[in-house]
């Protein structure tokens, strides 16, 4: 083992306990991003072209990077997930203003409303999350 392999480890081991906190909250919001998703996917979008895939693709995404966040609390990994919510929230806002791919969403329902929430709350925790770790 080399010597900066030995300083991650502790650095890892020396991160405090209460961040997990905040690791588990953002997989929990990432994993409730996924799964309305999933939703909105087998109501509304496994129909329209283009949006049925990326609907999907979301859905792998948020739950692959819950779980790598939990397991591995690396940086680099908060980093996409931050990037994975905040294209979704562009995605979204590409929808309902200019369209995107051929598809202009004009009516929002509650729940499209409830995901752009935990979304907005998950790039927040996310980011808060990253500064903490850069802290720790």
């Amino acid at each position: 083992m080399t010597v900066t392999t030995q300083r991650r480890s502790v650095a890892r081991q020396q991160r405090p306990v209460w961040l997990w906190l905040f690791y588990v909250c953002d997989a929990g919001l990432m994993i409730a991003s996924g799964l309305i998703h999933l939703h909105l996917w087998d109501i509304a979008y496994r129909h329209v072209k283009t949006l049925d895939q990326l609907f999907l693709v979301q859905v792998a995404a948020a739950l692959v990077l819950a779980v790598a966040l939990l397991a591995t609390r690396h940086l680099l990994v908060v980093a996409a997930s931050l990037l994975l919510m905040a294209g979704t929230i562009v995605g979204f806002l590409l929808a309902r203003s200019v369209g995107i791919f051929g598809f202009r969403l004009t009516f929002t329902s509650g729940l499209a409303t409830t995901v752009l929430v935990v979304e907005i709350a998950a790039v927040v925790m996310l980011a808060i999350t990253g500064l903490l770790m850069r802290r720790a």
